[in-house]
């Protein structure tokens, strides 16, 4: 034993920890390792000695009065060993990309071989500006995601980082104009998932779209790729060296040259990474893949990250090398916090950008299966959305008039929210009873329709109808 060793040891037994902490029966964590006042992940020797970077991975570490993990602390140390396990043996499976041994030079630096003059660099004056406009920064959510760029979303595990960047999806897709309380932009959507299946995706997408008054099946330019869990890296690294793309990267970039988005979002980093999350060079240049396609493509990029044991710990939700927060321009952290009567909300963080005010704190709740902004004040630009449901209704609702078909107010038959859903106007926009049902109160607190009575007097009855203009002062 190693006097270093020896003295940490001494440290542990004079504040009561166990030395080596107990693995519970039954946790599924490969390359677990627990050691004195640590938990650790060790790769395989095995691939160690074909090129696989060699240090392990230290999940928890033992602090005065906290001698063993906690339950929570165990499932997340379970979660993060099965992604390092499964991006170890993903690298194997890539491993052809890898074939320079660990510290070779570059094949034209090689003895015996000749070298390549360099290209020359080029250099730009700022006379070669003259008369050229300065292009006007461009969002893609306003001062939190940049349009041409990679930024990183990084939140607790189950905090719904997943969920929000669906909510983004749905609002970018459809052109609704703001998510989470600022304005957005529109256009195609690429959503490359590699944690959650096909099926899941489902039920989260049909909760996000439902929030927005909208059917899932409508959102025909939102495109998702489920990749296989054992075939999901998009990037690889050799110790002493960059991360290179693989072929599944070079797919999603042909896939965003054909759609062109305005959003590619790559569900998580701890799932696409095939290199060591500590080394400055690999996550600069994993990072730089994406800033490159993001430019490509004018399009911005959403990195969606788990943050350590560490960054969760100190809030500011960060893992691995600095280099993940410094190479991006910009981070997010989406993390749950606990108030003072024992709920949870969820916060919103803007932790970084490099070109506005950051700082940002949205604090959110759940509600019906999505998360909205706290406050009674509705978001920026949320009556873009309210406005396309409104006229879609306004639309049905004059189809209906010039057909000489009435539709009512009340639940029952010729109930006009459920009618106009199945028209084909409402279809084509994506808007669904519950969104036509919200745009009825609204029209009809405004005052822009009403229950127009027709028929006998002495029946009162009543449809609903646009209101003439000389109606309008007069409250029903």
């Amino acid at each position: 034993m190693l006097a270093s060793d020896q003295t940490i040891e001494e440290g542990f037994r004079k504040h009561g920890i166990r030395l080596i902490p107990k693995k519970p029966a039954g946790l599924v964590a490969r390359g677990c390792t627990p050691h004195a006042g640590a938990v650790l992940w060790v790769p395989r020797q095995d691939l160690v000695k074909r090129g696989y970077p060699k240090e392990s991975a230290r999940l928890w570490a033992a602090s005065p009065g906290r001698s063993e993990p906690t339950p929570e602390e165990w499932a997340e140390i379970g979660q993060r060993c099965e992604d390092l396990q499964r991006r170890m043996l993903a690298w194997n499976r890539t491993s052809e990309l890898n074939t320079e041994p660990a510290g070779a030079p570059p094949a034209n630096q090689r003895q015996g071989e000749a070298t390549q003059a360099p290209a020359p660099l080029a250099l730009v004056t700022p006379p070669q500006w003259r008369g050229t406009p300065i292009p006007p920064r461009r969002w893609l959510a306003a001062n939190r995601i940049t349009a041409d760029d990679a930024i990183i979303l990084s939140g607790d595990g189950g905090a719904g980082k997943t969920t929000i960047a669906l909510q983004l999806a749905v609002a970018v897709e459809r052109g609704l104009g703001d998510w989470l309380g600022t304005t957005c932009e529109t256009g195609p959507v690429i959503f490359f998932s590699a944690e959650e299946p096909e099926a899941e995706m489902r039920r989260r997408l049909q909760s996000a779209a439902h929030g927005r008054g909208l059917e899932p099946d409508a959102l025909e330019n939102l495109h998702f790729h489920f990749a296989e869990p054992d075939d999901c890296l998009l990037g690889i690294g050799r110790p002493n060296g960059p991360i290179v793309r693989t072929p599944l990267f070079d797919a999603l970039r042909a896939a965003a040259i054909t759609v062109r988005p305005a959003l590619i979002v790559v569900d998580s980093i701890a799932a696409t990474f095939g290199g060591n999350q500590n080394d400055r060079v690999h996550a600069r240049t994993f990072v730089g893949l994406f800033r490159k396609l993001a430019r490509e493509i004018d399009c911005a990029v959403l990195l969606l990250d788990h943050p350590s044991l560490s960054g969760i710990n100190s809030g500011t939700g960060r893992g691995g090398s600095v280099d993940w927060q410094n190479a991006t321009r910009g981070r997010m952290y989406f993390e749950t916090v606990t108030d003072d009567d024992g709920g949870a909300e969820r916060v919103l963080t803007v932790k970084k950008t490099n070109y506005a005010k950051e700082g940002e704190r949205i604090t959110l709740r759940w509600q019906d299966g999505c998360f909205v902004p706290l406050g009674t004040a509705p978001p920026p630009a949320r009556a873009a959305a309210d406005a396309l449901a409104d006229q879609t209704y306004l639309d049905c609702l004059d189809i209906m008039t010039a057909q000489g078909s009435n539709v009512f107010r009340g639940t029952g038959k010729n109930y006009a929210p459920g009618v106009f859903a199945d028209m084909a106007e409402a279809k084509a926009k994506g808007v669904n009873k519950r969104g036509l049902e919200a745009a009825q109160d609204r029209l009809l607190r405004a005052g822009t329709i009403w229950n127009e009575p027709f028929g006998p007097k002495s029946r009162d009855s009543r449809r609903l109808a646009r209101k003439p203009a000389e109606h309008r002062e007069v409250t029903e």
